[in-house]
């Protein structure tokens, strides 16, 4: 009995030994791209993927091989059907006092509603169960397409590279590497692909009535098996590394549009966790959980030029939830203003108006310039000290409060992050003014505990769950110091967290536990985070009020440019400790080979009078401090030493200082791809050719190419018959079709007929006809699935 599996037809169930191995290839090829996003770490929830694509599997497989179901209602019903199921999953994961279906699908359209309204408004979205839900939504639709073009379409190749798209943008951010997942997709693509190829040619061949082996099916998945793990095998003993500087470029390059897609898709959902490794410009998330291991990358970020070395400030975090840090800062804003978002909350600032600090004392007043080396998606305008004003229009988000008569009270010494009004694109120059610390040792250990209501408030913030072994060993350590001063009190607890190992390989760490408890009596190393974490709750607990800051350490100060470059390895987070009249102050208990402690004297340089003659100096700022130069360089009169005298290179030639050397591997890399598509189909297919008469040939090259346009022959066609159907969908080569067929027929059946083949001028323009017609109907699948097909 002769098989009937039709290159246009859907399977049937009578198939199923047919299916099964293929459908078992599916699950292992889309399961592994599920597990790879559950175990990424990107937000609690993830558990429920493999469920979503358990059910997406099995319906995608029930409706394909359904023969009279129309591509439509088979959609259709997928779509209700995912919208139940994903809502059911995702339940639970919601207040419990929803208990229902219809409790959760209300709440979660609320949701969606409030978050495109914030999309819209400019504003950031900040809830994880919608990240959740898409992500679901997005592994149901990678299984049941992929159920789909293999058994209905019998189209396997995009969904493979889809869901390969998928796992390797994963793959890339997250870490540890899910690398067992990743051979399990490699494997399973392979040998998915090969079962497709060997059950269609099996077709042919039985309709042709040509005997093969009984197991070469068998035989041809385990040879591609073997070809497989050897391909594996050669790929893991290759360099990790790229060793060419102008080969990174490259990939730079050629990984930007998604770094811009990521970068909107950071916009939607804020409040994701990025996964160690995942190493981003973008600081602006709400949330900054702890977490396992990191691998910052090596990419410059900016060059600063500034006389004085400082950190890079970008963002200040408040609030400490055992599980890493908030800023609530703009969200406080928010609700004293009565907006909607805390985007819109910001105060304006224009380029070189003055921040009205209230802390000025043992201040001096410089100026920093600033050239960004890459986008900054997040707008942030990154400053050493205190900022007093900007040289491009900005946003300030600091906190603001209501008084006892309702009035509004900024507090712009509680200053979150400022964003640039405009967008910072690479090669932007700006100048910041800023107040850098002159504060001696003695002036911090008089400052005194008189803290404004707003530092007691929300800078000794902890959370009832805090476990009393962290409080009982800061007060050890602070004993052990006979430290008596809140200054005194930080150096203690910097110089004991400096004892710890620094490491940037850490495990995941374990669910349910405060994490600065398990990283000072349990894991006992890290990195930045867990430093400057601990700091500062250690610090909250005898009564110091601190934050956590992110941004960047100093760099490398380069002495031909005079600047300090910054890359992405020096991403960092330090403690800031607040002392009354003096504002914050910075400390390092991260003994890592990228930071450098805070140098301050023992008592003012000034003598006794010092600090009412520096903040004198600091009281008042001209706005005419700098002025643009018409190359993008900024001249200050602020600025002294020979760092900031050094003059900063032309924006045209930091960006172009590669020459055009710098295109070499990206365009190497471009023909190579172009080479390889044109002569390597062409290659396979004379290959192919290889040993066959002429009329056999010709036929074969257009049943080939016919097939890449979904016009391949039946099984039940004969030449003519096949033919006349392919003249119809290209009528103007209509008699080279039919004179290739009636030589291939006569060649065959009628030997020495003498059959004229078509010209080779003539067969050319066929194979162009049919190569064009095959990518309309390629563009025309893409854009609408279910459309455009000839049967």
């Amino acid at each position: 009995m002769t098989n009937r599996w039709s290159t246009t037809q859907p399977f049937r169930l009578i198939h199923f030994w047919w299916t099964l191995p293929g459908f078992v290839l599916i699950v292992l090829m889309t399961g592994s791209v599920a597990r790879s996003l559950a175990e990424s770490g990107w937000a609690d929830g993830l558990s429920i993927l493999p469920a979503v694509v358990g059910m997406a599997l099995v319906t995608g497989l029930a409706l394909a091989v359904w023969p009279r179901l129309h591509n439509w209602a088979a959609h259709l019903f997928s779509l209700g059907l995912a919208v139940v199921w994903i809502v059911q999953q995702l339940g639970p994961l919601l207040d419990e006092r929803l208990v229902s279906w219809r409790d959760w699908a209300v709440e979660l359209t609320i949701r969606v509603i409030s978050w495109v309204r914030v999309l819209t408004g400019g504003g950031r979205g900040e809830d994880i169960a919608l990240f959740v839900m898409a992500l679901a939504a997005l592994c149901w639709w990678l299984a049941y397409a992929t159920v789909w073009s293999v058994f209905r379409r019998q189209r396997p190749w995009l969904m493979i590279v889809t869901n390969g798209a998928v796992f390797l943008i994963n793959y890339t951010y997250v870490w540890p590497k899910p690398d067992l997942e990743a051979l399990v997709f490699i494997a399973s693509a392979l040998l998915l692909l090969v079962y497709h190829h060997v059950m269609q040619r099996q077709l042919v061949w039985e309709a042709r009535q040509i005997s093969y082996p009984d197991l070469l099916p068998l035989r041809a998945l385990w040879a591609a098996t073997v070809v497989g793990v050897a391909l594996i095998a050669v790929t893991a003993i290759l360099p990790a590394q790229i060793p060419s500087e102008r080969a990174a470029q490259a990939w730079e390059m050629l990984r930007a549009p998604f770094r811009a897609a990521r970068a909107a898709w950071e916009d939607a959902f804020s409040t994701i966790n990025a996964p160690p490794g995942a190493g981003s410009v973008s600081f602006t998330a709400r949330v900054a959980p702890l977490g396992g291991a990191r691998v910052p990358g090596f990419d410059e970020v900016m060059l600063v030029r500034s006389s004085r070395l400082d950190y890079w400030r970008a963002v200040a975090f408040d609030r400490y939830d055992g599980t890493g840090w908030l800023n609530t800062t703009g969200e406080l804003a928010r609700a004293a203003l009565g907006v909607t978002t805390a985007e819109q909350a910001r105060t304006p600032l224009a380029a070189g108006e003055a921040v009205p600090l209230a802390d000025r004392r043992l201040r001096q007043v410089i100026t920093q310039t600033v050239t960004l080396r890459q986008d900054r998606n997040d707008d942030l305008l990154l400053f050493g000290g205190s900022p007093q004003q900007f040289s491009l229009p900005a946003n300030l988000e600091h906190l603001i409060v209501r008084n006892e008569n309702g009035g509004i009270v900024p507090v712009y010494d509680d200053l979150a992050l400022i964003t640039s009004a405009a967008p910072l694109a690479a090669g932007t120059t700006y100048t910041a003014t800023v107040l850098t610390s002159l504060a001696d040792v003695r002036s911090l250990r008089n400052a005194g505990t008189d803290y404004p209501q707003w530092v007691r408030d929300r800078y000794l913030q902890l959370p009832a769950s805090l476990p009393v072994r962290v409080r009982a060993e800061a007060a050890r350590v602070i004993a052990a110091a006979n430290a008596e001063t809140p200054y005194d009190q930080a150096v203690a607890i910097q110089d004991y967290l400096r004892r710890l190992t620094y490491t940037e390989d850490i495990p995941p760490p374990p669910p349910n536990v405060d994490l600065v408890d398990w990283f000072l009596f349990e894991q006992q190393s890290g990195y930045c985070d867990y430093f400057a974490s601990a700091m500062v709750v250690m610090l909250r607990s005898v009564g110091v009020p601190a934050r956590w800051v992110r941004g960047y350490a100093s760099g490398e100060f380069d002495p031909e440019q005079g600047v300090y470059v910054v890359r992405e390895n020096v991403a960092h987070s330090w403690p800031e400790v607040y002392f009354p009249g003096i504002g914050w102050e910075r400390f390092e208990p991260t003994a890592a080979g990228y930071t450098s402690l805070p140098q301050r004297p023992l008592q003012s340089d000034f003598g006794e009078e010092g600090d009412a003659a520096v903040s004198a100096s600091g009281a008042t700022l001209d706005p005419g401090r700098f002025e643009e130069l018409e190359d993008g360089e900024i001249a200050s009169s602020g600025v002294t030493g020979d760092a900031a005298n050094a003059p900063l290179s032309d924006n045209r030639d930091l960006a172009a200082s590669g020459g055009a050397l710098e295109w070499l591997c990206p365009l190497l890399i471009i023909a190579l791809i172009v080479v390889a598509g044109w002569f390597g189909p062409r290659l396979w297919l004379q290959r192919e050719l290889r040993g066959l008469r002429l009329a056999a040939a010709a036929y074969a090259e257009m049943g080939w190419l016919a097939s890449l346009a979904g016009l391949a022959q039946q099984s039940w066609e004969t030449p003519r018959e096949f033919a006349q159907r392919l003249a119809t969908v290209l009528p103007e080569h209509a008699t080279t079709i039919h004179d290739i067929a009636t030589a291939y027929v006569a060649e065959r059946y009628r030997r020495g007929s003498g059959a004229r083949v078509p010209a080779e001028s003539a067969r050319e323009m066929l194979r162009r006809a049919l190569v064009r017609y095959a990518m309309q109907q390629a563009v025309q699948w893409v854009w609408s699935p279910t459309r455009g097909r000839i049967r």
